[in-house]
């Protein structure tokens, strides 16, 4: 039994009401079974409901509408459905609420007068499919996704990819690998192939990763972009985020040498968003990237493609999806432990942002997935945005004292040398002597003290790598 009320109050299910059958317009209702019918979940339309109020009008001519309504299904929709059409009585009005299975051989078209349309939901609204959307239908009523198209590419190498299932699996892979990965089918390249090699050629595929100065994207202080295989891109942008996100700690008591990191954002749940960004994005659409983008105040990850499998961002946070647009992409994120199969990418995020007071933000725009994090050590009318309510609270109380015992423990050229550092992380040795004018060997023995301090350390090689201030 249908629970009416249940279906009209909670907004977690496709639902379409209709004062009355149209039989003049049959399409304002009809757009509804294309779109559900080409989604992912089960949707109804109620007709003898007023869709503002949701007041209970019901159907006069019920036997009448039930035939129309059939009729136009059948005539209209292609291919052909068969929904579960009922006629129920509630609140002593008699109501035809139709059933709508999401079909297996989408795309599924509203058939008028020669035209094919193929609508999606988005929202509470339908919406006719564009380009990139029903090319996915396509593929989906194909049941066979993108990643394992077949492509011409010759002679590619997986340098990158042997390396990482080195580093964390300990394995040799070989070309048998490849096809057992299907990653080579039929002694061709298939897209996820393309997308894990060294030269990876699709145009859409990189990471672009900018540090913004302020709130908005005015000025630039970073700008890099990553391509090549994917599993190195997601590296690189890790690195991206490490080198310029703030590196802080705090005392575990006053006077105490012993002390908790505290980064402005946990870097593993950060991992976790750019892979789910790379793993699950719509590579059919032409023209856009992964984005990373990060502001004074929050750490932004933007990748295109709708949600997959679930229909909403409540459902995503409520019941995290194991359904993937790329399989084979996932496979091989999963055959290196960096992915789960079962889908908890979305619950890790969670679970890493468990204690702080801000929580990391998910965000839908249009055909677009925001991955929000926000900083842990920015001030906003004097309080510290991120973090927990413990951390935040000892930020407030030791913040001062320790600047104050950082300026008595370090001298006056320690002091320059920290500031320059600062402003520019990448500064080397060489250059902090000649920008303060004063000799290398100098130089190089304050900050050998300022690395014995537990102020500063480095990170990466002598020319390539930059400085992380660790203390505040």
């Amino acid at each position: 039994m249908i629970d009416i009320r249940k279906l009209i109050t909670d907004e977690k299910y496709n639902l379409e009401l209709k004062e009355k059958v149209d039989f003049e317009e049959p399409k304002n209702y009809l757009k509804a079974v294309s779109s559900f019918s080409n989604g992912n979940d089960i949707g109804y339309l109620i007709f003898g409901i007023e869709d503002q109020t949701k007041s209970v009008v019901g159907i006069e001519n019920v036997k009448e509408s039930y035939e129309e309504i059939t009729k136009r299904i059948k005539d209209r929709i292609e291919p052909r459905i068969v929904p579960i059409i009922d006629i129920v009585e509630y609140e002593e009005k008699q109501l035809i609420i139709v059933k709508v299975l999401p079909g297996e051989n989408t795309p599924y078209y509203y058939v008028n007068k020669g035209t094919h349309i193929a609508y999606v939901r988005d929202g509470d609204q339908d919406v006719q499919a564009n380009n990139m959307e029903l090319n996915e239908l396509i593929l989906k009523g194909k049941n066979i996704g993108w990643d394992e198209l077949l492509r011409d590419d010759k002679d590619l190498t997986f340098n990158d990819l042997k390396k990482h299932f080195k580093d964390l699996k300990n394995m040799d892979i070989t070309d048998k690998d490849l096809e057992s990965f299907e990653l080579i089918k039929n002694g061709k390249y298939t897209n996820a192939a393309s997308l894990f090699s060294d030269q990876n050629k699709n145009i859409q595929s990189f990471i672009s990763c900018t540090r913004w100065e302020g709130k908005d994207k005015i000025i630039a202080k970073a700008d890099e972009e990553y391509y090549g295989g994917i599993l190195s891109q997601i590296d690189r942008a890790v690195e991206f985020i490490d080198k310029y996100m703030y590196h802080g700690w705090i005392r575990n008591a006053k006077k105490s040498l012993a002390h908790t990191d505290v980064f402005e954002y946990d870097l593993e749940a950060v991992r976790e968003g750019i892979i789910n960004a790379v793993a699950h994005r719509d590579y059919l659409s032409r023209g856009t990237q992964v984005e990373v983008d990060m502001y004074d105040d929050r750490l932004d990850i933007f990748s295109d493609g709708r949600l997959y499998g679930i229909s909403s961002i409540d459902e995503l946070l409520d019941r995290p999806t194991s359904k993937r647009r790329n399989s084979l992409v996932c496979d091989i994120f999963a055959r290196l432990g960096l992915m789960e199969r079962r889908g908890s990418g979305i619950k890790k995020i969670k679970d890493a942002y468990a204690d702080d007071k801000v929580k990391p933000k998910f965000e839908i725009n249009g055909t677009s997935f925001d991955l929000i994090f926000y900083s842990r050590w920015y001030k906003e009318n004097g309080n510290y945005l991120g973090g927990n309510e413990d951390t935040g609270a000892k930020n407030e109380e030791i913040n001062e004292e320790i600047n104050e015992e950082i300026n008595e423990e370090i001298n006056e050229t320690e002091k320059a040398i920290l500031n320059e550092i600062k402003k520019n992380n990448n500064i080397t040795q060489g250059e902090l002597a000649q920008k303060l004018s004063i000799p290398n060997i100098t130089i190089y023995r304050s900050i050998e003290k300022l690395k014995e301090k537990g102020i500063i350390e480095r990170t990466g090689a002598r020319k390539n790598g930059y400085w992380k201030v660790k203390k505040l």
